[in-house]
């Protein structure tokens, strides 16, 4: 048999991007990532079919398949490819479709027709070709007016195939478009060689179909926005949308459009030219990607962080920052960011300031910290449902929150761990699922800090390959790494000195011709010892044209505005906690046994008469257990305050580096806050439900007292209120402190000082230390607690008395309002935490 060339093709599945075919005589396709054509669809195997030369065709061969293939409807063991062709994988009907085209100028097989070929752009050159942008160029779709007719002005071009993973997930299409969308506004005339859509009268802009302009993305509302002509001008109104309607990188409720205007919705990027509304693709500038000019950083003290940092990253490239520790790395990152500023120099993306238009970009910009921001008693799936419901519109349902999930996971690979406990992950998965989180949004920005750090060499080959494949979708990959064994899967390596100072930026296969050795450990040496001549040798071998200097900006980013509306986070954040404590059973066992022991403690105090009236004779010793219903408070006072406080103690402090990438995208401090004390009030007083039942099932009911309600429910109000306003002890604790070590020490102190200054252990003398007693808690507990069980008059034995603790009106409303005001001076110093923490 005579052997041929191979010929050469493209192999597309489900109209994603083309895979190359003719430059090895086999190509194997599966769900398992080592094939070269991976297809994460439940209808394919994990090795399916393999695409074979010999010697005169190509075959497409089943490999022990379940579901198979089929070609002109029928299953087939394997197939000769006499052409262009068309088979589909796992069901004739449903399944996805596989494509095999050959080049045109390409060896075809002996006795192949020659077809029509495909649209321009049905194959684009590969994920690095010009056409590839980010979530920038989020499909569009106009309506076509009533009084068009079918020869007027074509439709918007159609947009680029994209595989499987990505067409499952709206907020994702994006990624794979090539194409360039012309909306004509009202009484403009037609640009010149554009297409465009004729628009009359309002238009609405929106995600879903019935408007006139379609965003297809998840981050625009379902009705966003409204163009509309008045008085020979052009006007933007926002319809209430809850990411907002930028123009030139403001947030605008209505605003007039002028020529050359930058209207942001979503992720989308819309030109005022002419009249017409020009999709943002066809700006050359926002294929630019990302640019860093100049940026330094002093810190007070004159300290330099960085010391005039410039580099460039394009759409589809993956950039590597590496350096010595202290070198700035890290800082590096925080500011491309938009998270911190620089003191000088200039950051923009997509031709856009980061720091001035931080609000209309964040959502294109995804930062994944080094420490882990997913809770890991959470499956991946609940982990991400909440932080959709975070970060999407209101108005998405939760289907179509999940197909975004799904999307984000097929492309991540981690679609069967989707029901896996986050701390079940391993290393390298975890930081995927970080990844993740990010991608809801869809960011054309990805910046990521030490992802590998603490990996093994296999699961830090992993994650860069991740990245690699995130970077050939057309975003911007920016990798802040100590790891340098997988550096060749980059396409530039940003090399820091100590003190921020640039002493390589360039491919990695350049190193060695700039540093004169390939050795990255003899090159760490050489920068952290001489930093200085390091940065001078760079900027002799690299000197840049003297450039204008950049425009001011403003200090520093503006403080986003939410994603979501007060009410719709506390709810997420609620319904978050509450799963949470459900989910680790160590810390639901210990919150179910802390009020049991608690309440049995009361049990051991010795005496019988509880809380009824103790019979005093006159001239007659004192009861021996004259002072029992006094320590019975005390014990349901004091245990009140520590069953509180360790409620609350460690939450804050442990949830703090999530609590800052939320709230860096969105996330209200206040509604965070609000969520926490609702959940907590609700759980301390069940606790005190179970503690005070406990008693009353031992002791009795209180017979007198009150003075409003019955005396047993008035008692367990006194403890209840109690226990809730020592949980915001223990918020504010947590808030203040810096790690979970730390929060034992000041537990252990505020417990002791409440058991001594309650009221009812001894008898506070002097005018200070009552004085001082008014300052906490327990003491206005207990006052409440005496009065409820009219302490002096089933105590009057007592060895001591506070006239407080007489019941009255009076008396139990001080009490509360003391509590109240305790609590408002504790919820302030809390949310000024939070407000204080860094976005």
């Amino acid at each position: 048999m005579n052997s041929s060339p191979m010929a050469r093709g493209r192999v597309v599945v489900d109209g994603g991007p083309p895979h190359p075919l003719g430059e090895s005589p086999r190509l194997t396709l599966g769900r398992e990532p080592d094939n070269d054509i991976v297809v994460n669809h439940p209808l394919v195997s994990r090795r399916h079919l393999a695409i074979e030369w010999r010697g005169s065709a190509w075959y497409l061969v089943d490999l022990g398949s379940t579901n198979g293939f089929f070609a002109g409807g029928q299953r087939v063991p394997e197939f000769a490819v006499s052409g262009p062709t068309r088979v589909r994988l796992g069901d004739a009907t449903t399944g996805p479709v596989l494509d095999v085209a050959f080049d045109p100028a390409g060896h075809r097989p002996p006795g192949s027709v020659p077809r029509t070929p495909a649209p321009p752009g049905a194959f684009p050159s590969g994920p690095r070709s010009a056409g590839f942008g980010g979530p920038g160029s989020a499909p569009l779709s106009g309506r076509m007016p009533a009084a068009m007719s079918p020869g007027g002005p074509p439709r918007p071009a159609a947009p680029a195939p994209m595989p499987p993973e990505l067409r499952s997930a709206p907020h994702l299409q994006s990624l794979q478009q090539n194409v360039s969308a012309v909306y004509r506004l009202p009484g403009a005339p037609t640009p010149p060689e554009r297409e465009s859509i004729s628009l009359h009268g309002v238009q609405r802009i929106g995600r879903t179909p019935d408007n006139d302009i379609v965003v297809s993305d998840v981050l625009a509302s379902r009705h966003h926005a409204r163009v509309s002509t008045r008085g020979g001008m052009l006007v933007i109104e926002d319809l209430g949308s809850v990411n907002g309607t930028f123009v030139n990188g403001h947030r605008v409720a209505s605003a007039p459009l002028n020529e050359g205007d930058v209207v942001t919705i979503g992720n989308s990027d819309f030109v005022v030219s002419a009249g017409t509304l020009i999709r943002g693709q066809e700006r050359a500038a926002v294929a630019d990607g990302l640019h860093v000019h100049g940026v330094s950083l002093v810190v007070d003290g004159g300290k330099r962080l960085l010391a005039d940092v410039d580099f460039s990253a394009g759409p589809g490239t993956l950039t590597a920052v590496i350096g010595p520790s202290g070198a700035g790395k890290s800082t590096v990152s925080k500011i491309v960011a938009g998270l911190n500023s620089p003191t000088s120099g200039l950051v923009t993306f997509e031709s856009r300031n980061v720091h001035a238009e931080y609000e209309a970009l964040r959502t294109r910009i995804g930062m994944v910290p080094q420490k882990d921001v997913l809770h890991h008693k959470l499956t991946l799936r609940q982990a991400l449902r909440y932080a959709a419901e975070l970060r999407l519109p209101p108005d998405l349902s939760t289907a179509d929150r999940d197909r975004v999930i799904d999307g984000v996971l097929g492309e991540l690979q981690l679609t069967e761990h989707v029901d896996t406990r986050v701390e079940k992950l391993s290393g390298g998965q975890q930081k995927r699922a970080s990844v993740a989180m990010e991608l809801l949004t869809g960011p054309s920005l990805l910046i990521l800090d030490e992802p590998t750090s603490g990996l093994d060499p296999a699961l830090d080959r992993q994650v860069m390959a991740t990245l690699r494949r995130l970077a050939d979708a057309g975003r911007v990959v920016l990798v802040v790494t100590h790891s340098l064994t997988y550096l060749s899967m980059c396409d530039q390596v940003l090399l820091l000195a100590p003190g921020g100072k640039t002493s390589f930026c360039g491919p990695p296969s350049q190193v060695e011709q700039e540093m004169g050795t390939s050795d990255w450990a003899e090159i760490f040496a050489y920068v952290a010892d001489q930093p200085d001549a390091a940065h001078t040798r760079y900027l002799q071998r690299h000197r840049r044209s003297q450039a204008p200097p950049p425009a001011q900006r403003p200090p520093g980013p503006p403080i986003p505005v939410p994603h979501t509306s007060f009410p719709r986070q506390a709810s997420t954040i609620a319904r978050r906690q509450v799963r949470l404590v459900f989910a680790d059973v160590g810390y639901l066992v210990f919150l179910v046994l802390l009020p049991v022991v608690l309440g049995l403690l009361t049990l051991v105090i010795p005496g019988s008469s509880g809380f009824a009236r103790l019979e005093v004779i006159p001239n007659a010793p004192p009861p021996k257990d004259g002072a029992e219903a006094i320590q019975i408070l005390v014990v349901l006072v004091v245990g009140a305050a520590f069953m509180g406080a360790a409620l609350t103690v460690r939450d804050l402090v442990g949830e703090r580096d999530i609590f800052e990438r939320e709230r860096a995208v969105g996330l209200r401090p206040g509604a965070y806050l609000f969520a926490k004390v609702v959940v907590f009030f609700v759980a301390a007083v069940l606790q005190t439900v179970i503690m005070v039942g406990i008693t009353f099932a031992g002791r009795g009911l209180p017979e007198y007292g009150g003075p409003v309600l019955p005396p047993p429910l008035a008692l367990l109000v006194a403890v209840g209120v109690l226990a809730c306003v020592s949980t915001l002890v223990g918020l504010a604790i947590s808030s203040a402190v810096k790690s979970n070590e730390q929060v034992m020490p000041p537990l252990v102190i505020v417990v002791m000082v409440q058991l001594v200054f309650c009221g009812g252990l001894f008898k506070l003398d002097g005018a200070v230390l009552q004085q001082l007693s008014w300052i906490f808690p327990s003491f206005w507990g207990y006052v409440a607690a005496a009065g409820a069980v009219d302490l002096h008059d089933i105590n009057p034995a007592a060895p001591q008395r506070i006239s407080l603790w007489d019941t009255s009106v009076a008396h139990s409303a001080l009490a509360y309002a003391v509590l109240a005001v305790i609590s408002v001076l504790l919820l302030a110093f809390t949310y000024s935490r939070l407000r204080l923490k860094k976005r």
